[in-house]
């Protein structure tokens, strides 16, 4: 492979079989050189060994002696090569080729013989594609990293059922119904859910139920006349079709969006606001509620029927004081997260710190968590943590019962945080054969987080399982 230039940032890779076109190809290219890094590959290996250094990559060829064997390049490059392109060089007297070469994947053609102008329009054109697709690959990563399920974080048993749940739940089309107080992170579960299905190329919409006007509400969902304004409008059933729809606050719904909610599990089409026709769509539904929904069909405010068909995955979050050994982890976790969003260095905590939100109540959940460490982080010196950083916002409903000084340890279900915190590490060290990748995905926790953790409590193997 024969190398015009050192600049690596855009690269052209020259796969052709005729050399008085791989000449002209370098010559217009060499007068760019300080844009371009231009190659020839005399074989398809020679390609895949230079696109496989992981760099943007445009690759420019041509039917050879094996016309499968070129083909076959393109297809590979499509599939595997993300911040890759192709362009085929097709042959005017040849239309079936460049057909196939089209359809195995090549973003674009010129024909022989090449012109210099056309040659380097295109060229820019393929680069700005290559581009675009890196950071929408780039996006798609930062999703997939937001929405994993490392970041359903927690080692309590709750949490590790409700882990478990979705894992199972998130491939499939099946309702799922969150029940849970505000700010126990419906929203996240939700996406998450999206996120791991078949339909996460599809939107995710969300729609809230409590906040909505009742009267807007039926348009809002179904779309039609009646929304904000008099003109028609598209519902968010259909924005979210192929997608999923995420129904906040449910039991929020008046009894005439109920109806129409559960025709649409019945044929799944929806009637919009002033039409005669109802429409198709698919949508799965994923609900959420902070009301006794079971005590509302009790008391006839809520369709049974409706009640059956969105609760056929039930998933309860639990409150944070319900969840009271993940405290620390989620600390661990947010202020990891805050030191990335923010671009500040390491954020620490102080024992008493730590002690004083353990102690606390948390009525806002893990959403008052976050945002009462994002306070603290704005506060502290040093990029440390200390008591008097951490300001809880309608003041600490514990601190009269404290006497003073804050509790060293939460007791839960007859056994402090750090035993059982210890107990849940050490079961799932011992399955996972104290493999620390494998047992800190399953605790949701980092490598770095469990590491401090099996120092913290001495753990090892020979004591641990003699």
């Amino acid at each position: 492979m024969n190398q015009l230039s050192n600049n690596d940032s855009r690269k052209i890779i020259l796969a052709l079989t005729d050399d008085d076109t791989r000449k002209f190809f370098k010559d217009t290219l060499i007068q760019d050189r300080h844009r371009y890094s231009v190659f020839t590959a005399a074989a398809t290996e020679d390609v895949l060994t230079e696109l496989d250094k992981d760099t943007v990559a445009l690759i420019i060829t041509d039917v050879t002696d094996d016309p499968d064997k070129a083909y076959d390049i393109i297809g590979k490059i499509r599939y595997g090569y993300p911040n890759a392109e192709t362009l085929f060089l097709a042959d005017s007297q040849n239309e079936e080729s460049t057909l196939r070469a089209m359809e195995e994947g090549a973003l674009d053609f010129m024909l022989k013989p090449p012109v210099a102008k056309q040659v380097l329009l295109k060229i820019e054109k393929a680069f700005d594609k290559i581009v675009a697709h890196k950071e929408l690959f780039f996006l798609r990563q930062q999703v997939a990293m937001n929405y994993s399920y490392d970041n359903l974080v927690g080692i309590s048993k709750p949490m590790m059922q409700i882990k478990e749940t979705v894992m199972r739940v998130a491939p499939t089309d099946i309702t799922v119904m969150l029940i849970g107080g505000a700010g126990t992170g419906k929203e996240l579960l939700a996406r998450t859910l999206h996120h791991h299905s078949d339909r996460r190329r599809a939107p995710f919409i969300t729609a809230d139920c409590r906040t909505t006007p009742e009267h807007l509400l039926n348009a809002t969902l179904f779309g039609g006349s009646g929304g904000a304004s008099d003109s028609d409008r598209e519902g968010l059933f259909e924005k979210a079709d192929g997608g999923t729809l995420f129904l906040d606050e449910v039991g929020y719904l008046p009894r005439e969006v109920q109806a129409k909610l559960l025709k649409y599990f019945q044929y799944y089409e929806i009637q919009p606001v002033g039409e005669a026709k109802p429409k198709k769509v698919n949508v799965r539904i994923v609900a959420a509620t902070t009301r006794d929904i079971s005590l509302m069909v009790a008391e006839n405010k809520f369709s049974e029927e409706l009640y059956c068909r969105l609760n056929v995955i039930p998933v309860r979050l639990p409150n944070l004081v319900q969840r009271a050994e993940d405290i620390e982890i989620l600390t661990d976790y947010f202020l990891r997260k805050i030191s990335y969003e923010t671009g500040r260095g390491t954020l620490t905590v102080s024992r008493p710190a730590v002690d004083k939100l353990l102690s606390h109540d948390w009525p806002g959940n893990i959403r008052e968590l976050e945002n009462t460490l994002k306070r603290a982080a704005a506060f502290c010196s040093d990029n440390r943590i200390e008591g008097d950083d951490i300001v809880f916002i309608g003041g600490d409903k514990n601190a009269e019962n404290r006497s003073g000084a804050p509790r060293q340890t939460l007791t839960i279900k007859g056994g402090t945080l750090d035993k059982s915190q210890r107990s849940l590490i050490i079961k799932a060290l011992s399955d996972n054969n104290w493999n620390y990748t494998k047992t800190a995905s399953e605790l949701g926790i980092g490598r770095t987080t469990l590491w401090r953790k099996i120092k913290k409590y001495n753990l090892k193997k020979e004591l641990v399982e003699s």
